[in-house]
């Protein structure tokens, strides 16, 4: 069945290609034809109108009810299990990809090492370290942390980072998300970077954000009133720039790359899902500290 034998008509429109691979693998098992569309710009990208949404999906006019119900089992099925936060929800290609790639060359690339005993990539994330462990298809800490938490938003990045990133150098200018190539269109409304969520905990009290961004492994930067360098991964620092504000100012937090970062995360998808866990850790490290009586 094609779009010329039949009049496909619109039944979803997706956020997000991890919600139209999920959509289309359930329609597909029920063998509903379907067609894909997208909103990028440019093709395989992975940059969307964040107005439209990444994509739509479209099926058969005459199955177009059969359809709905399909999605709606699926939606009942996403209430009871939250859908990107399980490890597993990860595309099984990357692991598959990964697999066949050649170690010496990821781990070139992406300046980690392999772990020949245990067939696992080792990779730097901010102050701890992930066992990728590629027969496993899975990712561990390799040691106990107290701030981690080996989500589906974190495992992905991983595997994106592992595929993707190359030996080129760090450009040394800092850029905003949205001065990325797509990034204005991209970081907007839902895919905001989440640092409003810090401003609550470390907008009034540089201190705690200081004693935060150490204990996850940040580095101070003469910037803003308070600023940390982070290595998200060995190819992507991040830098914190936190300035507090004054009576007539309300606190501001600003996130910056190095320009080279598109270059080692091709997608602006993947690097808002390692922002989120980034973000994540630093709340969860200024909660710490200050339970244990820190700043």
């Amino acid at each position: 069945m094609n779009e010329a034998d039949h009049r496909f008509v619109p039944v979803h429109t997706v956020s997000n290609r991890f919600e139209a691979d999920t959509l289309l693998d359930a329609l597909e098992r029920e063998e509903i034809p379907t067609i894909l569309r997208s909103f990028e710009e440019t093709p395989y990208d992975g940059l969307f109108i964040s107005q439209r949404g990444w994509g739509r999906i479209l099926v058969p006019e005459e199955l177009l009810d059969r359809a709905r119900l399909v999605m709606e089992a699926l939606a009942r099925d996403i209430e009871k299990k939250s859908l990107y936060t399980d490890p597993g929800d990860v595309d099984p290609l990357l692991w598959e990809t990964l697999r066949e790639m050649d170690p010496a060359l990821v781990s070139a690339n992406a300046m980690v090492r392999f772990d020949e005993a245990r067939r696992a990539f080792r990779v730097p994330f901010l102050d701890a370290e992930l066992l990728c462990l590629v027969d496993e298809e899975t990712v561990e800490l390799a040691r106990p942390a107290q701030i981690h938490r080996l989500g589906f938003e974190l495992v992905l990045a991983v595997l994106h980072y592992l595929l993707e990133s190359r030996m080129s150098p760090l450009q040394g200018q800092w850029v905003s998300e949205k001065d990325l190539p797509g990034g204005e269109l991209f970081f907007r409304g839902p895919h905001v970077i989440p640092t409003d969520r810090l401003l609550g905990l470390f907008g009034r009290n540089p201190g705690l954000f200081r004693e935060a961004a150490a204990r996850l492994g940040g580095s101070p930067v003469p910037m803003a009133d308070a600023g940390y360098r982070f290595w998200a991964f060995p190819r992507v620092p991040v830098l914190f720039l936190l300035w507090t504000g004054d009576d007539e100012f309300e606190p501001v937090m600003h996130v910056r790359f190095d320009r080279s970062v598109t270059e080692q995360i091709h997608t602006l998808d993947t690097l808002w899902a390692l922002m989120n866990v980034v973000c994540r850790g630093l709340r969860h490290a200024g909660q710490l500290v200050a339970e244990e009586g820190g700043a």
